[in-house]
Parts: structure tokens; C-alpha cells; sequence
């Protein structure tokens, strides 16, 4: 969906390591397609462990995929850095020593915004996805924030994923009914923009609370601006006006490229690869102290304080509340930006929760397809 998503991530990654450290890197690539090949996977992890004799690991891919080379890391002793849009850390297996998550939260930022829709006054809410978008963990999420904050769901709406095949007829009932006083919106790159370009000429429109994607700032800037009400929760803007997000920026685009949410991932990516680099100086690299020391890292990075859960290996970080205005050219843009506060108790609070037994079919890391 994103054709320039995986030299986004490179560049930002070795943007982020060289950015941070003298040592001399060396680069190994393989290619993973879609990440839902278990076999391939393990196969091209054990070539960069064992033929190309890696000191660390970086994939973009889904937990459950992560969890099958949950053994592999363990028996090298090797770091596995799994980097993912989702934040899906409830599901699989314990992590491995050795194995990290570094995620934008999606799923957090989707449970936020179901719940600030109750807390703004909605009771009722509709729920719109694309067909592919609701086969994904943050639509599980979403509806968990509204009924934990004491709402309910009254429809779910889900349109085709091949955008001129998308029908909004059924979204436009439910707008009729009266029931819902709010509508949270799961769409990523086309499909994304075809909502916010649809919605606008339904009839009875309602508030609207969009995920990350739904609200990523490249796609924002190709958008008609049509209607106020438009709110939700990202992960990191280009105009966040801070020190690290400045100095992201540039070292993005002296490599030629424009900064992108997945070029924020791998940057932050590379931060933390460089932090385990310092760790493997003070201490023995094979020793349990360096995985135990990064396991409760924090840092700044572009989009502010990123840390380390211990007890998952999963990272956190604030996402920030966000309006879409209209530019000086009459598009959207993001505004508003303010960093959402109980960010480690939202997280911990989602993470007690009991997931689902089976949520999905879908087995593609999310934004390949």
C-alpha cells in the first residue's frame, strides 16, 4: 500500500544508528515479501545468524511471525529487533530474552480514540473499515475502547478494500438511524483518502475519530479539507517542534528522502540498535546483563520519550492528540498536537486485558498487501 514503506525504514534505521555511533556498520538485507511465510522467514533468519554471522537483527513483521523464531534468537544469544505499526504485544508467546518490540501503537492510539469518542458525549458508535483494515487487531481495539469507557457499539461498517468498488450505502444508514453520535474511521492509503473525500456528502454526518494511518500527514496534504470534526490520535507529526524531531528530519533528508511515520520507526529503530551497541562495549556481549539493561531502556526520540516495558519488551511512547484543519491551500492538515498524558497507564491497562481467542485470517504484516 505504501510502495516506498521499506526503503523508508532502511534509511531511517541507518539514519538513526550512524546518527549515534563511530563503528563502522555493516549491512546484510534480505527480503521477506509480505512476512506470512513462516518457513521463509526462519530461513533468511538463519542465514543472517549463521552465514553472515550478524551480531543483530532488524524485521518489520507481525507478532505471531516474531514468535516462531522465538527459538532461534534464544539458542544465538543474538538481539532480534522486530519492528511493527501495530503493537499487537498481547498475543504469542512470553518473549524471548533477546527479542525486542519497537511499534507506532496503532492499536493503542485505535482503543484512545474509541474511548475519547464516549468521553466527548457519544454513547452509541459506528465503527467504518475498509474490508482489509477491519481484518487487523486495532478494530478489536477500537471497540474496546468505546465499551471500557462505557459506551456501545451500533454498527459495524466495512467497505470494499479496492476503492472503486467501495459502497457507503450501508455506512449512510447507519448515520439515519439516530443511534450512534459518533463514527471511528480504520482506513490506511487509498482508502483512507476516499473516506474523508465520501464522508463529507453523507447525510447526517457525525464526529469523526480516524486512526494513525487514516490520518498520516502525506496522504492528509492530497485531501480536500470538507468538514470540521475530524480527530484522533498519531504517533508522531512533522511538526512536532522539538530538538530530536528537528535533528530526525535533517539526518532523513540528507539521504535524499522525506521524513515518513516508517522512516520515524526505523530512526528510532536505529536508536535503540546503537544503545545496545554501548551496552555490548560496558559488558560482555553475550552477557544477560545487556538484554536485561536495553529491556528497561528509555530515550527521546522524534516523537518524545520512548521506553522499554520489561515485562513484554515492548516499547511505549505518548501518541498526540490531533484535529485536522484545513492548510493554506485548502487541504487537511494535522493541528492541535498534544501529547496524551496516561500513556503508560493506557498501555498497561491494555495490557491486562484477555485478547480474543481469534480475531483474524489475516496473516500480512499490516500495510502489505
Amino acid at each position: 500500500m505504501y510502495p516506498a514503506l521499506s526503503f523508508d525504514l532502511l534509511d531511517g534505521l541507518k539514519a538513526g544508528l550512524t546518527q549515534h555511533i563511530t563503528t563502522s556498520i555493516t549491512w546484510a538485507v534480505e527480503g521477506i515479501g509480505f512476512a506470512t511465510d513462516a518457513h521463509e522467514v526462519q530461513t533468511k533468519a538463519q542465514k543472517l545468524l549463521m552465514q553472515d554471522d550478524v551480531d543483530m537483527v532488524v524485521g518489520m513483521m507481525s507478532r505471531r511471525m516474531a514468535d516462531t523464531l522465538n527459538t532461534l534468537f534464544t539458542g544465538a544469544n543474538r538481539l532480534l529487533l522486530v519492528l511493527d505499526l501495530m503493537g499487537e504485544f498481547f498475543l504469542g508467546l512470553p518473549p524471548a530474552p533477546t527479542m525486542f518490540f519497537h511499534s507506532l501503537q496503532s492499536c493503542l492510539s485505535c482503543r484512545l480514540a474509541g474511548r475519547k469518542a464516549v468521553e466527548s458525549g457519544a454513547e452509541g458508535i459506528i465503527q467504518a473499515a475498509s474490508f482489509y483494515d477491519a481484518g487487523y487487531l486495532h478494530g478489536y481495539a477500537a471497540s474496546q475502547g468505546v465499551t471500557t469507557g462505557g459506551g456501545h457499539m451500533v454498527q459495524y461498517f466495512v467497505s470494499s478494500h479496492i476503492p472503486a468498488q467501495a459502497n457507503f450505502q450501508n455506512l449512510q444508514a447507519g448515520l439515519s438511524s439516530g443511534q450512534a453520535q459518533a463514527v471511528v474511521a480504520l482506513y490506511a492509503g487509498d482508502m483512507a483518502r476516499q473516506f474523508l473525500e465520501v464522508y463529507p456528502t453523507l447525510t447526517g454526518r457525525l464526529p469523526v475519530w480516524a486512526s494513525p494511518l487514516a490520518l498520516e500527514e502525506q496522504m492528509l496534504t492530497t485531501v480536500p479539507y470538507a468538514m470540521d470534526g475530524i480527530r484522533g490520535f498519531v504517533p508522531w507529526s512533522e511538526h512536532l517542534d522539538t530538538e530530536e524531531n528537528r535533528i530526525f528530519r535533517e539526518a532523513v533528508q540528507k539521504r535524499g528522502r522525506r521524513p515518513t511515520l516508517f522512516s520515524v520507526l526505523g530512526y528510532e529503530g536505529g536508536l535503540i540498535l546503537a544503545n545496545y551497541l554501548r551496552l555490548t562495549d560496558e559488558n560482555n556481549r553475550d552477557s544477560p546483563a545487556v538484554f536485561n539493561q536495553l529491556a528497561s531502556l528509555s530515550f527521546e526520540g522524534p516523537r518524545g520519550q520512548v521506553a522499554f516495558d520489561p515485562a513484554t519488551h515492548f516499547s511505549f511512547a505518548p501518541p498526540y492528540a490531533a484535529t485536522v484543519i484545513a492548510d493554506n491551500q485548502g487541504r487537511c492538515r494535522l493541528a492541535a498536537l498534544t501529547p496524551e498524558r496516561t500513556v503508560e497507564q493506557d498501555f498497561r491497562a491494555f495490557q491486562t486485558e484477555s485478547p480474543p481467542t481469534a480475531y483474524t485470517g489475516w496473516h500480512n504484516t499490516y500495510l502489505c498487501i
